[in-house]
């Protein structure tokens, strides 16, 4: 559907429907987070790359947690190796690559999981602590940020932006369940649109490739705005943009069914 309207609108705007029907029917298979040139033209799908990575990622973590410790330790590290090594020679369809790294980061969540009942035993001053150092952590992970990118198998400085990223998610992890402690309105909307993840991808991918968020921002650079500035505008205008469009969408019956979404 997303392909669709893609390629209708593009094609109204670019005069040729057919050539922007082929482009996206392409990167729909092929699947690719983003556009590539070597060593030939892979076209990017946009963030649905994220459900493909998200397939392969369980498969391998699956796959890995059939051995024991040690050979499951060395698989995950193996599978990560590949993805990191051979995405500078070819990028593989459907995103098998990113879905290789994610393997690691998901077999970190599993650990987490595991481990959930040992880590409320643990005292609340050295839990203190832990988030502190990882709310350190994580700060200056962004404060010093060069290139982190899954959806390119990217890990910016190795084992330093891995440890950092850790840190992130874990922070992530916490604040969102203190949401859903604490505030419960706020846990509803953000739930609310957790459901509709499906729908906000579809939608992200149209808007990525319709609005010329860096052209319509010229005006903040012209009257003397950073390029900080510019960013975090176009941050919040494509949240509002892309969960308004999917809450107006999510009401309808027709595009309900599409995406299977029940009443």
């Amino acid at each position: 559907m997303a392909i669709v309207i893609i390629a209708t609108l593009q094609g109204a705007i670019c005069g040729d429907a057919i050539v922007e029907i082929k482009k996206w029917s392409y990167a729909s298979v092929y699947g690719a987070g983003d556009s590539y040139t070597n060593p030939f033209y892979i076209p990017g799908i946009g963030a649905i790359w994220f459900l493909l990575a998200t397939f392969w990622g369980s498969i391998f973590l699956r796959i890995s947690l059939n051995f024991n410790k040690y050979i499951r330790l060395f698989s995950i590290a193996v599978i990560f190796a590949i993805g990191y090594y051979s995405r500078k020679l070819f990028w593989f369809p459907l995103s098998i690559q990113a879905g290789a790294c994610a393997t690691l980061f998901m077999y970190m969540g599993n650990l987490l999981n595991l481990t959930k009942d040992i880590i409320k035993e643990i005292p609340n001053e050295v839990k203190k602590f832990g988030i502190g150092f990882a709310m350190v952590t994580w700060y200056f992970f962004i404060k010093d940020f060069q290139s982190f990118w899954l959806v390119h198998c990217d890990i910016g400085r190795g084992i330093v932006d891995i440890f950092g990223s850790m840190c992130a998610c874990a922070m992530v992890i916490l604040i969102s369940r203190t949401i859903d402690i604490k505030t419960k309105k706020i846990s509803n909307v953000l739930a609310y649109f957790g459901r509709y993840s499906l729908l906000i991808l579809c939608v992200n991918v149209i808007e990525l490739n319709l609005v010329l968020w860096w052209k319509i921002t010229d005006k903040i650079i012209i009257m003397g705005g950073t390029e900080e500035i510019r960013l975090m505008v176009i941050i919040i205008c494509k949240l509002i943009l892309d969960l308004g469009i999917t809450y107006i969408l999510s009401k309808i019956t027709f595009v309900r069914k599409i995406f299977g979404y029940k009443n």
